[in-house]
């Protein structure tokens, strides 16, 4: 025994001390949504509170339609009502098994169907105009109670129909049928349905309705905590996939579906309607209960863990062969363009193979090999035009502007679009020189308008200046005043142009087409500006037909235009010389030309006499008081009355052409 003990190893015995204080570590509580007996109680729980919701709010949807009477009409005398509808119902039924041919034995088939009901006799007494003989039942078994009912039935010739008076017009025979209910319901058949039902009616008729909103929420309350507690585990507080959500989802709801719905329908659909039908259907409705509710579970916890649709079949059969799709298209797009094009040759003649192959005329078979041969070289031709036109396009676009597209082979619009690549770069210098024309116009521009602005604002600040120094009294300050109101005058006008120029250009001025006279207009232009011609050693000759011309304009603005037109000319034109003025119609318009002979000489082109703050001499030393803006202002009035103004110079000649739609 020594021995023994002294081979034991000191090392790994361990003391008691030491078995009985184990290193303790703390253990995270995990909500009860983790918890799998909770789970399994709610689960139950939902089910059994749903299925007596769904019983429920039937109940509460028959007592709620059967316009109250459940509530008004006694017990006793709905189940009257009851039974003798039903009762009415078995008449008819037996005397249609008198009328069918097909049935061997009518009497014994009659007796047959009401000994299987909760009937103790039926009599049916026939007119004497029929050929069948009375017929009546007694029960051996069932005792007769006190519900006794009596039908009439009359024959029009298309069967038996129960009608409440006597005597009926039109009926070819008529029975007489006495049914008598048994004291005790011991069948299982319709009265003692309507009878359990109408006995849980209006036990229920009052409770039901708490009954059914207290299980619709806890039904709803279970539902909620088990698409919460679905895919937690005790191991984990994450969601973690289970054997279920590996199956894909759509693959296991069709599943479902058909086990717990198709079937069981198909099966309800041959039962007999009994109390026998009330069990099966409540089995199969808490199956479809139960079925659903796991369905949704597992649709909670594949949308907890991400990407639920990626575990479909649909999914992944759309995704296969787009994937497949995608990557014949990249392969596709990745070849040359000659390559891809003989491909697609190559299809196109591999169908036509197959077609011929299939045809049975030969004409229509050397027709589509001769087809086959001649589309292939002209697909291959295509191809190599198209890579030309594709190199030198993109040589372009990376800068190379002199490159030359070949047009050695070409013809057609293949020629044409290789000689436009060729013209681009000339299109390009165009482009470029417009741009910077238009840059240094712009500049200008700001030239001119601060010069315009700074010379009247110098003169006005060097004048204020000087009679600010001059003694109270002097005669000098008359003189500055004058040329201080005389330049404070110009710059407002330079601003009213600038606006005004603004606000023709952009469109923001109000313009009110009416039908307008421009003879009158012309007219009233003759006479305002005859004095101010004659003091300017100008001649003006207006050429006006008597025939009115009318247009649609808006008067002040056109006004505005003849001013500035007229204005220029009075600044500009050479003294002693004519002005014309004319009116004409050509074709569809009305025509108004202005011309004079300039002081100074036109070394400008009409477009650019166009732009606003230029004048006729680029000098800018005319010695005039124009800002450059009448003509531009002119322009923009003219273009916003949906007319047009053209300038034309020819040496010192200055011609302006307005044009307007006549009416």
């Amino acid at each position: 025994m020594e021995e023994n003990n002294k081979l034991i190893p000191t090392e790994n015995i361990e003391t008691a001390e030491d078995t009985a204080s184990p290193v303790s570590h703390p253990i995270k509580k995990l909500p009860l949504t983790h918890s799998l007996p909770a789970k399994v109680a709610a689960f139950i729980l939902t089910i059994i509170a749903a299925a007596v919701a769904c019983v429920s709010i039937a109940v509460c949807a028959m007592l709620v339609t059967s316009n109250h009477q459940v509530y008004t009409v006694p017990k006793d005398e709905m189940k009257r009502m009851m039974y003798e509808n039903e009762a009415c119902n078995n008449a008819r039924n037996v005397l249609s098994l008198f009328r069918d041919t097909d049935i061997d034995s009518p009497t014994e088939s009659a007796y047959a169907f009401v000994d299987m009901r909760n009937v103790a006799s039926m009599t049916i007494e026939f007119s004497s105009d029929l050929s069948f003989k009375n017929w009546s039942f007694t029960s051996s078994v069932k005792e007769p109670g006190d519900m006794k009912f009596t039908f009439m039935f009359y024959d029009f010739g298309d069967g038996f129909v129960e009608r409440s008076s006597s005597v009926v017009l039109g009926a070819k025979s008529s029975a007489k049928v006495t049914v008598v209910l048994a004291k005790n319901f011991t069948s299982s058949d319709r009265y003692s349905m309507d009878s359990m039902i109408l006995d849980v009616l209006y036990a229920l008729r009052y409770v039901i309705f708490v009954i059914a909103v207290i299980t619709v929420i806890m039904a709803i309350a279970g539902f909620i905590f088990l698409m919460c507690a679905s895919g937690r585990h005790q191991t984990s507080d994450k969601p973690e996939a289970s054997f279920g959500t590996k199956i894909p989802f759509d693959l296991l709801a069709a599943g479902t579906l058909l086990f717990f719905g198709f079937f069981p329908a198909v099966i309800l659909s041959n039962i007999e309607r009994d109390s026998f039908e009330i069990i099966v259907v409540g089995i199969f409705m808490t199956a479809l209960l139960a079925a659903g509710l796991g369905l949704c579970m597992s649709f909670a916890t594949r949308v907890k863990l991400g990407g639920w649709w990626k575990n479909t079949v649909i999914y992944m059969i759309v995704h296969g062969i787009w994937k497949g799709i995608k990557g014949l298209f990249k392969l596709f797009f990745k070849m040359p363009l000659v390559w891809k094009t003989s491909l697609i040759a190559a299809f196109i003649f591999l169908l036509d193979l197959i077609f011929v192959g299939f045809a049975d005329d030969p004409e229509k078979v050397i027709y589509i090999f001769i087809r086959s041969v001649l589309l292939f070289p002209a697909l291959i031709y295509l191809a190599l035009m198209l890579r030309k036109l594709l190199n030198g396009s993109k040589a372009m676009a990376e800068g190379n502007i002199d490159k030359q597209v070949s047009t050695k082979g070409m013809f057609g619009d293949f020629k044409q679009a290789a000689n436009n690549l060729n013209s681009i770069g000339k299109g390009m210098s165009l482009a470029v020189e417009e741009r910077t024309k238009s840059e240094r116009m712009k500049t200008e521009l700001i030239t001119n308008v601060s010069h315009d602005i700074k010379t009247p604002l110098t003169s006005i600040i060097n004048y204020s200046d000087l009679i600010s120094k001059e003694p109270a009294g002097s005669e000098k300050i008359a003189e500055y005043a004058e040329v201080l109101h005389r330049q404070s005058e110009k710059l407002k006008r330079l601003i009213d142009d600038l606006v005004e120029t603004s606000k023709a250009t952009t469109g923001n001025l109000e313009v009110i087409l009416a039908p307008c006279s421009v003879n009158e207009l012309l007219s009233q232009a003759e006479g305002e500006y005859e004095q101010k011609m004659e003091s300017a050693g100008l001649t003006l000759v207006s050429v006006i037909p008597e025939k009115s011309i009318s247009i649609m304009a808006d008067g002040r603005r056109l006004w505005r235009v003849f001013d500035n037109l007229l204005n220029n000319a009075c600044k500009y034109a050479l003294s002693g010389t004519r002005v014309y003025m004319s009116l004409e119609e050509r074709g569809s318009d009305a025509v108004i030309t202005f011309k004079n002979t300039s002081r100074e000489a036109l070394n400008i082109s009409a477009d650019e006499l166009m732009e606003r703050f230029v004048r006729g001499d680029k000098s800018r030393n005319s010695g005039t008081e124009g800002n450059g803006l009448g003509l531009a202002i002119a322009r923009s009035l003219t273009e916003l009355q949906n007319g047009k103004l053209e300038l034309f110079i020819d040496g010192d000649l200055f011609k302006a052409e307005i044009r307007f739609p006549l009416i």
